[in-house]
């Protein structure tokens, strides 16, 4: 990709794909181009930890290559339409249609659009049937492929399950086919025999006359149902020990440590706690390197430790306290982002307050006893009411509650008990003054494949949206703060959720009418989709809103997630009767089906750190000052004031700097820079002051912080300072511009411009308009052949600021001088000197040489 058009997109930062610990090879040189595929933005896709893992295990192979390529923004994706440009990769800008293989991620319904879409960017035709050997292979995993009918007509082949040993068991067979140089069908047939892998075009669907699938009927001999993939033990499989570290704030912005996967529960609604079964744990030695690696090499201020079901780790309490042992002194906070509240003990509120208050989510579902019951949701109002109090007395003001509302036998008493137990928890069971706040979250139930409930019929929009209505307006009254969905995007995935392999056309015909991004509330169209189905013959309310028969054909009876279909059934059988199922443990077993008790089961592992549980603390109290002369250039001119200033923090804590912090409920690193510099200005003049807890070379300060910092950010020069220095206003900022097609014309303009004795110029502030006269403060402004770059070490530069030092194309240089604590930005000072637009702008390379 031009990097120069990230200058005229919005978060520039998602493309820049030189992230620290991104891969970076020579494409020509691999047998095997691989690209990761998220049809998402960048900052939900690189959230996703299974991204990760694939990342790292392909690229540990020399003669492999892999990366990364996410749905373009609305605004980047108008730049490739009007330009004519095709989607690339991140790391080396490779047309994503010259990769040998492609591999989507389907974590959402709601990003199938996507899919789409990036393949038409790509100039990739949109249907397997249509793309033979000279196209990449088409490939999708993740949980939405555990019912792959709706997509199946797009993707070559399907990893049906856990991809971090299949996923180079497809790579050999690509590479085997590639030297044989057979045919796409050849491939296919190859393909076909790695377990777990699914290919569409092997079967054939019959469908009856009320729509109804008849069967699901194979091609050839040898094709059956698909077994999920799944790894038997999770301390045997690679995971990131260099994590990719991005510059942009992403959707869960910290280091992610996967502690166990699976869940013992059985939460009837939840797909992945059946999918995923059975319920496996790492090793709390494997879980510590993976949090040690992981800090040493990203310098993260918050663990994360992922699991379906955090409390139920059999070593938490343990793992929390050695965990914040070592790295509470460091200002590491740890974060427990899905946690049973009846697991969550004052010991470990206790743990995460050593550092600061992380978010506490607590997920009741459901309103009633009766309904939690029929949903095999263990909770007790009273453990929710518990936890609330303990968590006000250590500092919490505010707690998150999630329901969910249209689960089944759901009644009018249900909702009203969504009322009254969010209302009832400000006061803690009855306090007189509200103690915390309460902010609650309503989602719409979705049936799932291979749930129990796979055959229950969502509850119809219009009923929905009324039970949205009412909990509004009482909520609201009961100064709790509410947050939902929208009820018409819980439909469309449940429509995509349970549907067939006709929704395939209607994907096409949503796409063709303009459908992207359908997963974000402000580029959702629900009259386009209806326009889809009514285009298709089909209808959203057959697919989401009517109860399936226990004896129907399902469109995933012919993928094996390794649960009886039989055991679902009973299981829904006894919700209807509000019965419950026990916890899958080692004393009892329901017979799911999924355990083989050999190689296949339940993995608890029990045992002691071999690793030491302190560490010494780092301490506040500010021993010595360095400013630093910072510079930003080349690509990194594209990060935010925020984005670069969390790039020098996480630096610092890589190089094992002594940094100090506040003190309070929040530490915060004592990093401050001298003002914002605007998005996509380079400058070598920058200001940050350090304060460290003991003193230090300012040599070796410098160097370990270089060393740590990304490409195109760095400190040219260093002093100490002291707390009774304070730094004087900048009066004068020396600048030069670059990137001008000519210079035709610009000496008259700035000898128009000097002649004159004012031009006043409208300067947008924070408190509104201001005017400055522009004149007085522009104090010189000439034409020059180079960069008048001061006197420095050029090594320090990065290589492709170095190359623009020999730019040939003119230079405009200029010198603006405060007054009267204003002074004008350097992009107003050439739009009105010399003419220009805003799109003139943007194109240009705008360098602050000095500041003084």
């Amino acid at each position: 990709m031009n990097k120069e058009l990230l200058a005229f997109v919005s978060r520039p930062s998602r493309y820049l794909g030189n992230e620290v610990n991104s891969f970076h090879k020579d494409i020509d040189k691999v047998r095997l181009k691989f690209a990761l595929a998220f049809p998402d933005a960048y900052e939900v896709g690189m959230s996703h930890i299974g991204l990760q893992i694939l990342y790292s295990i392909l690229n540990s192979r020399d003669d492999i290559v892999c990366e990364r390529v996410f749905a373009p923004w609305i605004d980047m994706e108008a730049i490739l339409r009007s330009k004519g440009m095709p989607l690339v990769s991140l790391e080396s800008g490779f047309p994503l249609r010259n990769f040998d293989v492609i591999g989507f991620s389907l974590q959402y319904e709601l990003s199938f659009s996507n899919v789409l879409n990036m393949l038409e960017l790509s100039s990739i035709p949109l249907l397997a049937d249509e793309r033979d050997e000279n196209y990449p292979i088409i490939l999708a995993g993740g949980p939405c492929a555990f019912n792959p009918e709706p997509t199946a007509e797009f993707f070559d082949a399907i990893l049906i399950g856990e991809g971090e040993e299949a996923i180079l068991e497809i790579a050999e067979v690509f590479l085997r086919w590639k030297e044989a140089r057979g045919d796409k069908g050849a491939l296919l047939k190859e393909l076909s025999r790695v377990p777990g892998v699914y290919i569409p075009s092997f079967f054939k669907v019959r469908y009856n006359r009320d729509n109804t699938i008849a069967e699901m009927r194979p091609l050839s001999k040898g094709v059956g149902r698909v077994k999920k993939r799944l790894i038997h033990d999770l301390d045997t499989i690679p995971y990131p020990t260099r994590p990719i570290l991005p510059f942009m704030k992403i959707i869960h912005d910290r280091l992610t440590a996967e502690i166990a996967r699976g869940c013992k529960r059985g939460c009837r609604f939840c797909q992945a706690g059946f999918i995923y079964r059975p319920y496996r744990e790492r090793s709390i030695d494997q879980v510590e390197g993976i949090i040690h690696n992981g800090l040493a090499t990203t310098g993260y201020e918050e663990i994360s430790l992922l699991s379906l079901s955090a409390g139920d780790y059999s070593c938490i309490r343990e793992l929390m306290a050695i965990v914040m042992g070592q790295y509470a002194g460091e200002k590491v906070a740890i974060s427990l982002p899905s946690m049973r509240i009846e697991t969550l003990t004052q010991e470990m509120m206790d743990q995460i307050l050593r550092v600061r208050k992380t978010g506490f989510t607590m997920a009741p579902e459901a309103g009633t006893p009766r309904l939690r019951e029929v949903i095999n949701k263990g909770i007790e109002e009273d453990g929710l009411f518990e936890a609330t109090r303990h968590l006000s007395q250590r500092g919490w003001r505010s707690v998150k509650l999630y329901f969910m509302i249209g689960l089944p036998t759901e009644r009018e008493e249900d909702l009203r008990a969504v009322v009254d137990l969010s209302g009832r928890l400000r006061f803690m069971g009855g306090r007189s003054r509200a103690s915390i706040h309460v902010n609650t979250s309503i989602s719409t139930f979705v049936p799932k494949a291979h749930t129990p409930f796979q055959w229950e019929p969502q509850v119809p929009l219009g009923d929905i949206l009324n039970r949205h209505t009412y909990l509004r307006s009482k909520l609201q009254g009961q100064g709790v703060r509410l947050k939902w969905q929208d009820p018409r995007m819980s439909l469309l995935e449940g429509v995509f959720a349970r549907g067939d392999r006709r929704l395939s056309r209607v994907l096409m015909e949503a796409h063709s009418l303009g459908c992207r991004f359908d997963g974000w509330g402000e580029h959702f169209r629900f009259d386009l989709w209806k326009r889809a189905f009514d285009s298709c013959g089909l209808s959203m309310e057959f697919y989401a809103n009517r109860r399936r028969a226990f004896s129907e054909v399902l469109p995933w009876d012919h993928i094996d997630s390794g649960i009886e279909k039989e055991f679902l059934l009973r299981d829904c059988e006894k919700s209807m009767r509000g019965e419950t199922s026990p916890q899958c443990s080692g004393d009892s077993c329901e017979a799911c089906g999924v355990c083989d008790r050999n190689e296949t089961r339940l993995q608890i592992k029990r045992g002691i750190s071999s690793r030491p549980t302190t560490r010494q603390g780092r301490r506040v109290i500010s021993q010595m000052r360095i400013r630093a002369r910072v510079f930003k250039l080349g690509e990194a001119r594209f990060l935010s004031h925020l984005e670069m200033v969390t790039a020098f923090h996480r630096a610092v804590k890589r190089a094992h700097l002594p940094l100090s912090y506040s003190r309070g409920f929040h530490p915060l690193p004592k990093i401050r820079f001298e003002g914002a510099l605007p998005l996509g200005v380079e400058s070598l003049a920058e200001l940050a002051d350090f304060e460290l807890f003991k003193p230090i070379r300012t040599e070796t300060f410098m160097e370990k912080l270089n060393r740590e910092l990304p490409e195109g950010l760095g400190v040219s020069s260093l002093e100490i300072i002291f707390p009774s220095r304070r730094r004087g206003s900048t009066k004068e900022a020396h600048w030069c511009v670059v990137g001008f097609s000519h210079l035709k014309g610009f000496q008259e303009k700035i000898d128009a411009f000097v002649r004159r004795d004012r031009l006043v110029h409208a300067q947008r502030r924070k408190r509104g308009i201001g005017e400055i006269d522009l004149r007085s403060m522009v104090q010189e402004v000439r034409i020059r052949d180079t960069i008048p770059l001061p006197e420095m070490d050029t090594n320090l530069l990065p290589p492709s600021f170095r190359e623009l030092l020999n730019w040939k194309g003119g230079v405009i240089e200029f010198i603006v001088k405060g007054k009267d604590g204003q002074r004008p930005r350097a992009r107003e000072v050439v739009s009105r000197v010399f003419g220009l637009t805003g799109e003139q702008i943007k194109g240009l390379q705008f360098i602050k040489l000095a500041e003084t």
